[in-house]
């Protein structure tokens, strides 16, 4: 299987990302994803591990803390010149979160606001994934979609994304705008759903990456993989080219792990990640 799977996925604007990344949101404060990472020190050192492992695909959301997972990230990649360097951040705007309440708000005002409170958690001045987090149910998805195209021609992020969206809803979103990524739920662990595994194809067919979030199975608000990381990280990335994982620790020997149970895909005998991250050809798998 090494080498019949592309180790990167290129996204229709030309940026090239390892199709391994990093999901920060449980470098939060628990339950329920609220408030600062306890071990804050602790969350710095693991985002640079994973950088050192090759991982540049790094994911996050202003809900999350609300925003204080996005300044762990600023705090932990940034570097002296102010900038990510190679790294590739995603964000994602339109929840908000109290300790009590998630509120989902993905009108235009909202979208904006949001976008501008996560370039400055995040330090930077363009972020170069920002995702709708989920439709409210009342605003149209070509509305959110319309006030980030808004702030894509203003030079503040480079692409957008859908979290949580049908494909009908992706659609209605081509319409009004390119769109780089969609991020919904699927892992091994959950239910087969035939009309998702139909949209991953058709989203292939696009050139549109498919972020699986709670790859693990794991539920969202509590911590725990319900499935072998290893096999199902694997079988994710067999599943079609433009399937980038994002699997979530908060413990270094995890991450040390799941980069060694990944590595026989890239480079046969490498327990660094990074070191087999070259350009292989791959067909989809259907599991």
């Amino acid at each position: 299987m090494a080498n019949d799977l592309n180790t990167t996925f290129t996204f229709l604007n030309g940026r090239t990302v390892h199709r391994i990344g990093y999901g920060a949101m449980r470098l939060t404060g628990q339950p329920r994803n609220f408030g600062p990472y306890a071990n804050w020190q602790g969350g710095i050192e693991l985002l640079q591990r994973a950088r050192d492992l090759g991982v540049t695909h790094i994911d996050t959301a202003r809900a999350y803390g609300p925003h204080d997972n996005e300044k762990l990230i600023a705090d932990a990649l940034v570097d002296e010149h102010g900038n990510y360097g190679e790294m590739f951040i995603a964000s994602k705007g339109g929840v908000e979160k109290t300790a009590a309440s998630i509120r989902r708000d993905t009108s235009a005002e909202t979208m904006k606001r949001h976008l501008a409170e996560s370039l400055a958690s995040l330090r930077t001045d363009k972020i170069e994934l920002y995702y709708v987090h989920s439709p409210d149910g009342v605003t149209p998805i070509s509305e959110s979609v319309a006030a980030l195209e808004e702030m894509r021609q203003a030079g503040k992020i480079d692409m957008i994304g859908l979290s949580n969206v049908s494909r009908s809803q992706v659609e209605e979103a081509l319409r009004v705008a390119p769109i780089a990524a969609v991020q919904n739920r699927y892992s091994t662990a959950d239910a087969r759903d035939e009309a998702l595994e139909d949209t991953i194809d058709w989203l292939n067919d696009q050139r549109i990456a498919f972020v699986p979030h709670g790859p693990l199975g794991a539920n969202p608000m509590k911590q725990g993989a319900a499935v072998d990381p290893g096999q199902a990280l694997r079988t994710l990335l067999a599943r079609a080219p433009n399937v980038l994982v994002i699997p979530g620790t908060t413990t270094i020997a995890h991450l040390e792990n799941n980069a060694a149970a990944l590595a026989p895909l890239y480079a046969r005998g490498s327990d660094h990640l990074g070191s087999g991250m070259a350009n292989d050809h791959g067909t989809a798998v259907r599991p």
